[in-house]
Parts: structure tokens; C-alpha cells; sequence
């Protein structure tokens, strides 16, 4: 007998409306100004349905009309598209070593944003919650907007989360474990609001408005402080049975390396993450014009520059990082096939925009042939707003969902 969950529902009347709603939306997002006809030839739903949900759409202000174009029997066809007055999405980054909140318009264009170095030796939840908050604050002040004029906020969080509850399940570098984000989050702010995984959302960005727009299989790799992976499959996010899918920086390089923070040996984030790239610079030299180890983004900014300026600690750090980073690539390659392979993070984009050339020799060494010919390996479009935008992207999704409506 099947367990119940595994039993069939038939989709009800409701889940149907829902369904063409936001396909419709969707359309007319992407592609418009677009009219009602050539709504319905090209996703397959009837011109009777479209004019319904364009209509409804229409007297809620979420869409406008935009002029008119002659169609094929002569008659002109009205166009529609969407109001670009309607909100604006915020994203939030929350790092290891940062944060960042950022305000998009309706299109996705950056309006205005808000930065925090995370530097305190100890990180608790009330700082995160707080600086978040602050930003979002910020955010609204700098734009004189209110909290109505926001759709949504995403929030792209480190580690292992829960996305429906809202909940940070595992942090490794801060050490917290079920910590309730959001709901910490909505005690002073009412704007809705969707958690998930830095690296997920991320993925989520390049595949709506980066380097993988209209690509159907696709991995990114994140590298910062932590080290995640999103994979985008058949243009949806993959998530696996438990949403940890893609938390690449815990498969294993090297049985008999160091220990790595979630408790395993010789993850690759102890390789390739900052933490394990500053740990190989230090164990080499003492040099005392080093920035200090909990301000990452500086220092390793500062090692590239000793890498560049030719001294040999430096190089012989970066040119393991390369070849670590490089084996992580194509284990990834290996494990997911994927047509195109994004590296991203603050730590990933600065080692990939001097050596992608040098990395990609190193992926080509370890990499399966037969998946290698089949894809490319190129850098996160949106470079510094990559998790930001994405984590904007997650409220993008449910406001096609909920067809514009995420309040209902």
C-alpha cells in the first residue's frame, strides 16, 4: 500500500487558476510589451483565460497597458506589460564576513544598497537580525519608500536552512544551530519575507538575469569564506530530498586532510575556502604586513598582490588554490554534467577574474572528456550582486506563484 505521501492529488480548480496565472505572468514579464493573443499561442493556454487573469491583473495595477501593434487579420492587438511603479524587491546577503542588502526596481535594476563587514571574533543571530534590519531600514530611507512599496525581501543565508520555516538549521563557521531567522526578522518589519541558501540563491540569479539565462542545466560554484554549490536543473532549482543539495564544499579532496569545521577531513573548503587559503599563507611565513585573518576580503586581496608582485609564499599559495579550486570544478563537472559551470563568491571572483585561463588547465586534468566537451566554464555575471540578486530572484518566484499577489 502507498505511504500518503505518495499518493496522487488531483490538481483542484484553484491549483489550475494558479497555475496559468503565473505562467501568464511569467510571459508577460519576460517578453512583454506582448498581447493577449500572443500570450496565449505561445504558452498554450486559451485567449479566454489570458484575457481573464490580464484583466484581473490590469484592475490591481500590476500591469499596464502599453500602446497597440497591428495583428495578422488587420485588427490592432492592444499590448500589455507590466507597471514598473507596482514594488520593488530587496535581496540580502548575509556572508561570513559580510553582509550586504540591496533594492532592486521591479526589472531588477539596483537602486541603492547597504554594506556591513562582519569582523567581531563571535557572531550571534541578534547582530545578523540586527544589521539586516538595519539595512533594509537604510534601504527604505535612502529611497524614501515605505515597507508597502516592497513586494518582497529574499534573504541568501550561509550553511544548511530551512526555507518554508524560516530557519537557519546549520551555520558551521558560527557555530548555530536552528536559529529562526525570519521570525527574529518580522518582529519589526511586515514586508514578506523567504530564506534560503546563499549559494542556491545565487543560482538562482545567474539563471533569471546572468550568465545562465535560457541555459536548462547549470551549476554555480560559490566561494568566500564557505564553499556551496546551486544546480539548476531543466531551468528549476534542485534541492535534493532535504534542500542540501549542492553543498559541494563538503565532499572530500583529500582523506587524510586537515579537519574541516562541519567535523570531516579534507573537505574542499578547507582547500579552497579563505579560511584554509590564509591557514597555507601563514603556515609559510610570518609576514607582518598581513591584514588581519578575520578581515578576509583584504587579506586575500593583499596575498594576490603579493602573488603579483612575484613573492614565492604567495605564489606558492595561490598556485595550490588553483589547483585545489580546479579539481573542485571538475569533481563538480563530474557529479552534475552540467552545460555551463559559473564560478562566483567574493574569494572565487577574485582568483577567477586574474587565473580562470590557468583553473580551467586544471579542470581539463581531472575532468571527465565526455562531459568537459559539453560544457563551459565562465565567471558569475553579476559578479559582487550575484547572492543578493538572487535572494531578491527567491521573491521574484513566489510573486509569479502567487500572481503578483504575495500577501493573499
Amino acid at each position: 500500500m502507498m505511504d500518503s505521501w505518495m499518493k496522487y492529488k488531483k490538481p483542484t480548480a484553484q491549483d489550475l487558476r494558479r497555475a496559468n496565472s503565473a505562467e501568464i505572468l511569467r510571459k508577460i514579464y519576460f517578453d512583454g510589451p506582448i498581447s493577449r493573443l500572443e500570450i496565449s499561442q505561445q504558452i498554450g493556454i486559451s485567449p479566454a483565460t489570458v484575457t481573464n487573469v490580464a484583466n484581473d491583473m490590469l484592475e490591481r495595477g500590476l500591469l499596464l497597458e502599453s500602446g497597440s501593434k497591428r495583428s495578422e487579420g488587420g485588427r490592432p492587438s492592444t499590448l500589455i506589460t507590466i507597471n514598473p511603479d507596482y514594488g520593488y524587491f530587496i535581496g540580502c546577503e548575509v556572508g561570513e564576513s559580510f553582509i550586504q542588502v540591496e533594492l532592486f526596481d521591479i526589472f531588477f535594476n539596483s537602486r541603492n544598497k547597504v554594506f556591513f563587514a562582519l569582523t567581531e571574533p563571535r557572531i550571534e543571530p541578534d547582530q545578523i537580525v540586527t544589521r539586516m534590519s538595519q539595512g533594509i531600514r537604510q534601504l527604505l530611507e535612502n529611497s524614501s519608500l515605505q515597507e508597502k512599496d516592497i513586494i518582497g525581501v529574499g534573504v541568501g543565508f550561509p550553511g544548511l536552512v530551512d526555507p518554508a520555516k524560516g530557519i537557519s538549521i546549520f551555520t558551521p563557521n558560527w557555530g548555530w544551530h536552528n536559529v529562526s531567522i525570519l521570525s527574529a526578522l518580522r518582529e519589526n518589519i511586515t514586508i514578506p519575507m523567504f530564506l534560503d541558501n546563499g549559494a542556491k540563491a545565487m543560482a538562482m540569479g545567474e539563471a533569471l538575469f546572468g550568465a545562465g539565462r535560457g541555459v536548462n542545466n547549470m551549476a554555480v560554484l560559490l566561494v568566500g569564506t564557505g564553499v556551496g554549490s546551486g544546480i539548476i536543473s531543466e531551468r528549476s532549482l534542485f534541492r535534493g530530498s532535504a534542500n542540501n543539495a549542492g553543498e559541494f564544499g563538503h565532499t572530500t579532496l583529500d582523506i587524510n586532510g586537515p579537519l574541516c569545521r562541519c567535523g570531516s577531513y579534507g573537505c574542499a573548503e578547507v582547500f579552497i575556502g579563505a579560511n584554509g587559503i590564509i591557514d597555507r599563507y601563514c603556515y609559510l611565513v610570518d609576514d607582518p604586513q598581513q591584514p588581519p585573518r578575520n578581515d578576509q576580503i583584504a587579506f586575500i586581496k593583499y596575498l594576490l598582490q603579493r602573488a603579483d608582485a612575484g613573492k614565492p609564499e604567495a605564489l606558492q599559495t595561490v598556485n595550490e588554490t588553483i589547483r585545489y579550486l580546479g579539481a573542485t570544478l571538475a569533481n563538480l563537472i563530474n557529479a552534475v554534467n552540467p552545460e555551463l559551470l559559473l564560478l562566483g563568491g567574493w574569494s572565487g571572483l577574485l582568483f577567477g577574474n586574474r587565473y580562470l585561463a590557468q583553473i580551467k588547465e586544471v579542470v581539463n586534468r581531472y575532468a571527465l572528456q565526455q562531459s568537459m566537451t559539453r560544457t563551459q566554464i565562465k565567471l558569475c555575471e553579476l559578479a559582487e550582486d550575484s547572492v543578493a540578486k538572487g535572494a531578491a530572484s527567491l521573491v521574484l518566484e513566489r510573486f509569479f506563484e502567487t500572481g503578483g499577489d504575495l500577501k493573499a
